[in-house]
């Protein structure tokens, strides 16, 4: 019987082993490429009602419905149930520059949706990870829908398994709020981002609100080129609004060229200017029940 000998690998060739390991592998670079916006879309401070995502960045993205007459940005094609045709409705994406991930790694969001909607007029949110260049879907990452707000499934909100198409998936890739169930954060909708209808609520029964900051986490099946895209649709008509707030970690405000950095706490008469277009609702002729009165208007 043949004894072999042992030769110990080189250092180096040891340190390019660990360095390609999936195991150890961080996560990709999004700093540095330059996100673009169709629709309205900008970056805002924490608010009582959006506070800062748990990474702490002092401002983070969003992108809403409100003020924005972008039409067919969603990559979706849900059933309409005679409630709106998705080309009709307007809403906001933003997307993200390239960058190149390895297969093993992994990446982390926050996301935290934000609706005056619900009962049928199913605005709804949606996030994933797209090929560079053809811009077909990697992975699902992210949805949530203000219908489902009542039966407490506003995250991940039945969105994919509303598809027209039966055949395509209808499960996100991404594991949220690390496997757990997601509650669902009953609280104002006093939020700059959400325009006129902001501290309005469609019906108090469906209840508005933020779902509150929720983690995805998405491990990478394959190496490749990416971006990342985020939106918001305002399904069924184009009032009560709905917006996205998102984080992630390195988010940086020069990585969002063109977008504007909203105040935190809009000033009073900001606010009091904001609210009074609410008044040129009056005359509009909507769905087929009252407009609900703002929260704090509701006794009495």
């Amino acid at each position: 019987m043949h004894a072999f000998p042992f030769r110990a690998p080189s250092l180096a060739l040891v340190s390019l082993a660990l360095a390609a390991s999936p195991a150890l592998a961080s996560e990709p670079t999004l700093s540095g490429a330059p996100w673009s916006a169709t629709g309205a879309a900008g970056l805002i401070g924490a608010t009582g009602t959006v506070p800062l995502s748990p990474l702490g960045n002092s401002v983070f993205g969003y992108v809403t419905t409100a003020d924005s007459a972008a039409h067919g940005v969603s990559p979706l094609l849900l059933k309409t149930d005679g409630r709106g045709n998705e080309m009709a409705n307007n809403g906001t994406k933003i997307v993200s520059g390239s960058f190149a991930a390895l297969a093993g790694q992994t990446l982390a969001l926050q996301f935290n949706y934000v609706s005056t909607d619900g009962r049928g007029y199913d605005d709804y949110a949606w996030a994933r990870l797209i090929h560079a260049g053809t811009q077909t879907t990697a992975a699902w990452l992210y949805t949530a829908r203000s219908t489902n707000s009542a039966r407490g499934n506003l995250v991940p909100g039945d969105v994919l398994n509303r598809q027209q198409d039966k055949d395509l998936p209808d499960t996100l890739d991404a594991t949220l709020n690390n496997g757990n169930s997601v509650g669902f954060n009953v609280a104002s909708t006093q939020w700059l981002p959400l325009g006129v209808f902001s501290g309005y609520c469609w019906d108090s029964a469906n209840t508005c609100g933020p779902s509150g900051w929720i983690r995805s986490d998405y491990s990478f099946t394959q190496s490749g080129n990416f971006q990342l895209e985020f939106g918001v649709v305002n399904w069924g008509d184009e009032v009560y609004d709905s917006a996205l707030a998102f984080d992630y970690a390195g988010l940086a405000g020069g990585d969002f060229p063109g977008l504007r950095v909203a105040a935190a706490v809009p000033e009073p008469g900001q606010l009091a200017l904001l609210l009074s277009g609410l008044g040129l609702l009056a005359g509009v002729t909507r769905r087929r029940q009252p407009l609900t009165a703002r929260p704090d208007s509701r006794a009495g």
